[in-house]
């Protein structure tokens, strides 16, 4: 929101010059020298504005929070999701969503996240948990966490007394919010704001542990658009080794990343290049990560709906 404030603030100025620029036959007239003038002060201030647009999207990339594993994780969690719901469950998934995927509202709960009205789900993308501490031992957010969103998304879905669009918008939360408890960052520290103040470098560039593991592990570890990380992760686990997967609680599963948190923090140095021996060192830990979130999500709206 704020950098489409800055670009349309930048691109008026712009016009305002401009017209300032534009002579009129009745009062001037105009030598190839001024026309020259004209141009060139034209090209001038246009190479001034994408001067500033760049270095304002930059500012704006590293100040701005990274939302949980990127578009693409949400996009491949809720794609695998897809692939394994009965057809009782898909038929009312798309009832609720209005004939619309659920890839489609995979990053819904973040494009809401600047909405005044949705302000109560901010800290419901993570749960922190500090070093020699539990999800159970640790203070809560007064507003809920991913764990309690999960838990009231579920039962506002089994209220068939709720009304639909009641029950589409808890659809919407439940398929970003199985993602974003399977992202590690999502279980880091609250010393450290989940790793965003947890400072990195990447390839010569100061980062940090949180856009690390949205973006970055994702992006270096396969050459994949989303559809491909569906058809090359999701190979086709026996009904056995799926039931193992599906079995626990939400918050079972959220203790699973917790551990996986705590072994990224031991292997990733603070103010440290990371190596590019990382990303193939995690590389398997995001295909497990992503399958397990996938098929939890199928499990839970195939129970829902049943």
């Amino acid at each position: 929101m704020f950098l489409r404030c800055g670009l349309n603030i930048l691109l008026q100025n712009y016009k305002i010059k401009h017209r300032k620029c534009n002579f009129s036959q009745k009062n001037f007239i105009i030598s190839n020298s001024t026309t020259n003038f004209v141009k060139k002060y034209d090209y001038m201030q246009m190479k001034k504005i994408t001067i500033v647009l760049i270095s304002t999207f930059i500012l704006f990339a590293h100040c701005i929070p990274v939302l949980g594993w990127g578009g693409k994780g949400h996009y491949v969690i809720a794609g695998i999701a897809e692939m394994h719901l009965n057809n009782k469950a898909k038929k009312e998934v798309q009832r609720l969503l209005g004939g619309r995927t659920m890839v489609y509202y995979s990053t819904w709960m973040d494009e809401i996240r600047s909405d005044s009205a949705y302000g109560h789900t901010r800290t419901w993308h993570y749960a922190n948990v500090d070093e020699g501490k539990t999800y159970e031992t640790m203070k809560k957010e007064p507003n809920g966490d991913v764990i309690t969103a999960t838990l009231l998304s579920i039962s506002q879905l089994k209220n068939k007394n709720q009304p639909d669009s009641i029950r589409s918008m808890y659809l919407k939360l439940l398929i970003h919010l199985i993602a974003d408890m399977h992202c590690l960052m999502h279980a880091g520290r609250n010393t450290d704001r989940g790793g965003n103040n947890y400072l990195v470098k990447w390839k010569n560039t100061s980062t940090n542990l949180h856009y690390i593991w949205d973006v970055t592990v994702i992006d270096e570890a396969r050459n994949w658009n989303s559809i491909e990380w569906v058809k090359y992760t999701d190979i086709g686990m026996s009904r056995r080794q799926r039931q193992a997967i599906e079995a626990g609680t939400p918050l079972d599963w959220f203790n699973e990343t917790v551990a996986l948190a705590k072994d990224v923090y031991k292997n990733t140095p603070e103010n440290q290049t990371v190596p590019q021996s990382y990303v193939r060192k995690y590389t398997p830990v995001i295909e497990e990560q992503f399958l397990k979130a996938g098929y939890r999500l199928a499990y839970l709206l195939n129970t829902i709906f049943k």
